[in-house]
């Protein structure tokens, strides 16, 4: 086998010992104030607020942030599920779903809790015993649309900075 590399040996160890590091020079502890004390256990907590830098408090701050940031994210994911689920109960009752068919009936009793506060508000206008026009499912689909989006509101205020004042 020709070697393209003649002085270059395959495979073989360095033979000289590797030249050991130098140790890192030692860090000088912080400076104390003059008459301060360590801190005993009744002062635990003067202790760790002392300790508490403000690179750990950022980081507290960007982690609740970010929990509110998701629980603002599951509010408008619930609020979608809630505005479909009774959509379809609205379109179900205006073309006159029979209650008795396994979806339409799954579908009514579990809209019905949700819908209970909003019942008899205003009468809904029918052709005939299924069909109808429900007010109470249009005003609670807008009154659950403006308390979500109020809290949302409410939550996107909490983790955003002020506002700059307009000129």
């Amino acid at each position: 086998m020709n070697n393209l590399f003649p002085d270059e040996t395959i495979g073989s160890q360095p033979t000289e010992p590797s030249p050991l590091m130098e140790e890192l020079p030692r860090r000088p502890p912080p400076p104390q104030q003059p008459g301060s004390t360590p801190p005993v256990a009744g002062n635990l907590t003067q202790a760790s607020e002392a300790a508490e830098s403000p690179v750990t408090r950022q980081e507290e701050a960007l982690t609740i942030k970010f929990a509110i940031g998701k629980l603002n994210d599951y509010l408008l994911w619930f609020l979608t599920v809630l505005e479909v689920t009774l959509l379809l109960r609205f379109i179900l009752k205006l073309i006159g779903a029979d209650p008795t068919n396994l979806f339409a009936g799954f579908l009514y009793a579990l809209t019905d809790i949700l819908l209970y506060p909003f019942l008899g508000i205003v009468k809904s206008p029918s052709l005939h015993i299924n069909q109808a026009f429900e007010f109470s499912t249009v005003i609670g689909m807008t009154v659950y649309f403006l308390v979500f989006y109020a809290l949302r509101r409410f939550l996107r205020i909490l983790i955003s900075g002020p506002e700059e004042p307009v000129e």
